[in-house]
């Protein structure tokens, strides 16, 4: 079988997948990014993954939506099948290959739902492109207005992080601790994939090239949020049920962060996922299915 990243003349062979159709998108600068779908009907629910996610995170809860209209999941440059970048991957283009996903689809306004770093993403392409957005799920997004993400502590436990990791993922251990940890409840044909894309180099590769750029882009994009509102459509942000009992350091600033942003919005929505930390989408997907379902229903009156 030829991979996903190859081609004969202008045949892309697209491999299957177990978790949806498979498909590729074309960016405006010839890179394919892989993606699945699930379902059928409008409006499309467009899943974002987290840093160094793909589209296999969102596996118990995509097939969920999907029974009550179509869905899709990819993978950002450099992750899973998609082909990397060489341009740094600052904000602004990241949400550059998801506007160009989303006009490769053409599906018209989409609800997107954005773990972790996926939230920053999902709302920045909600500033630039208003027609594409139908309502907005954030499941414990980072938060650019917290300012430890420029802190040099954190940039140092990220340089620590990406020295430990690098070497476990080469030798295959980090994967099979994370899908021991984490991923108990995905079917095998699941697990079978994820164990030849997740935790590889290749993914941590990816993971460095947008971490490096991260405070720069947080930056950015408190430019944008401290001068206009974001456009009135449903919101709901999913917190980390772990955050909710912390007095200070990061996790009661995220959570802070998290309920000011609820506040702002006419349509907000703030809920706890109980029993989660931040893995939401693995530890309480049935919290996401819920709240996804309860904006569509609020979009499709």
């Amino acid at each position: 079988m030829i991979a996903p990243s190859e081609a004969r003349g202008d045949l892309i062979v697209v491999e299957a997948s177990a978790f949806g159709r498979p498909g590729y998108a074309v960016t405006r600068d010839g890179r394919r990014l892989h993606y699945v779908t699930a379902g059928s009907g409008h409006p499309l629910v467009v899943f974002e993954a987290g840093g160094s996610g793909s589209r296999t995170i969102w596996g118990l809860v995509q097939q969920q939506v999907a029974q009550s209209t179509g869905t899709l999941a990819y993978d950002r440059a450099g992750f899973g099948r998609s082909q990397p970048d060489a341009a740094p991957r600052i904000l602004d283009r990241i949400v550059d290959d998801l506007e160009d996903l989303l006009d490769s689809v053409g599906r018209g306004r989409c609800v997107l739902v954005g773990h972790s770093l996926g939230g920053p993403i999902c709302r920045l392409l909600t500033y630039r492109r208003p027609d594409l957005v139908a309502g907005l799920v954030l499941v414990d997004q980072a938060a650019e207005d917290c300012d430890f993400y420029s802190s040099t502590a954190f940039a140092a436990a990220g340089a620590v992080s990406n020295l430990l990791t690098v070497p476990l993922a080469r030798l295959g251990i980090m994967g099979a601790l994370a899908r021991r940890r984490l991923y108990g409840r995905f079917p095998p044909e699941m697990l079978a994939e994820m164990r030849g894309e997740e935790f590889t180099a290749a993914a941590l590769r990816a993971h460095r090239a947008e971490a490096r750029y991260l405070a720069e882009s947080f930056r950015a994009l408190r430019q944008v949020t401290e001068n206009k509102p974001l456009p009135d459509v449903p919101v709901t942000l999913i917190s980390a049920a772990t955050r909710k009992k912390r007095s200070g350091g990061m996790q009661a600033q995220i959570a802070a962060s998290h309920q000011r942003l609820v506040r702002s919005l006419p349509q907000g929505r703030h809920v706890w996922a109980e029993g989660s930390g931040h893995m939401v989408p693995v530890e309480a997907p049935e919290v996401i299915v819920e709240e996804v379902r309860a904006v569509l229903a609020r979009v499709s009156k």
